[in-house]
């Protein structure tokens, strides 16, 4: 019976600037409603600006850019990479266009490539820190958690206030088996970030594997707390009641866990084990 970690997060940075020199309000209304509008509705007026042909060079490459990352956003990764490769066509030496490729091809799978696109962002702008910690993720996913911890390590010393950052390199430290150097930035990440359900999902798993369950409990509370639709939290609260021998408790926590995540065979098995177990007493 273990306990789950989740996987790397990755940074999709877009920077939004001022730009100078707009030919007209319009065009000025529709770039604003290109950077700051939610993902759903960044795509239409992303278009729109672009369609104006009022921009060119860096102001267009942020506008392509953008609008990838609105695709990218709802899933549509085929379109997010087609407007990241016109950003990078009319700015080659745009850092994020490269870095939000490289989000792209991770999500397909592809690691080398996504490496890559980090390798020359971080190029570009060797201050680039979601590059870095896009790096660690992709290193860690290959298993190179060396590099993964040395790119976190990077990412946290350009911004000591990124939560997600100590969140990635705490699960690289688990996975190497130092669980005190993981608890350490889960818990930084989770000072940085107290709504971050996913770090007290991992803390409490991590307090579960040095034995201390009380501890794994209270983490996987608080992350219900968050979001009670988190599948993995009931899974590893029902591990810790199981092995503190608390059935009942375990027994609901797996069923919670088998409503919200029914494909899980893993949360089908727990559930028939602890009823057997259960109906042995």
């Amino acid at each position: 019976m273990q306990m789950r970690s989740s996987t790397y997060r990755l940074f999709a940075c877009l920077a939004v600037v001022a730009l100078a020199g707009l030919p007209t309000v319009a065009a000025a209304d529709e770039w604003g409603s290109c950077v700051k509008l939610s993902d759903d509705l960044a795509v239409a007026a992303c278009s729109r600006a672009i369609d104006s042909h009022q921009y060119t060079g860096r102001s267009l490459a942020r506008l392509y850019a953008r609008r990838g990352g609105a695709y990218q956003a709802q899933g549509d990764l085929d379109h997010a990479m087609a407007d990241f490769n016109e950003s990078m066509r009319v700015d080659p030496t745009y850092p994020s266009a490269y870095n939000n490729r490289g989000i792209t091809w991770y999500r397909r799978g592809d690691i080398d490539r996504a490496i890559a696109d980090y390798d020359q962002a971080i190029r570009l702008d060797p201050k680039y820190e979601y590059a870095y910690a896009n790096r660690g993720a992709a290193w860690a996913t290959k298993g190179d958690l060396d590099r993964a911890i040395a790119d976190f390590d990077q990412a946290v010393r350009l911004d000591p206030k990124d939560a997600e950052a100590y969140y990635n390199r705490g699960l690289a430290w688990k996975a190497k088996g130092d669980l005190d150097r993981a608890i350490a930035d889960y818990s930084e990440a989770i000072r940085l970030g107290p709504k971050n359900a996913h770090a007290y999902v991992n803390r409490g798993s991590a307090w579960g594997a040095k034995g201390d369950l009380d501890r794994a409990i209270a983490d996987f509370n608080q992350a219900i707390r968050l979001d009670p639709k988190d599948a993995q939290a009931y899974y590893n609260r029902g591990i810790a009641w199981e092995k503190k021998r608390s059935l009942r408790e375990a027994l609901a926590d797996f069923k919670m866990h088998s409503q919200l995540a029914p494909t899980d065979p893993d949360g089908l098995k727990a559930v028939e084990r602890v009823l057997k177990e259960l109906s042995a007493r």
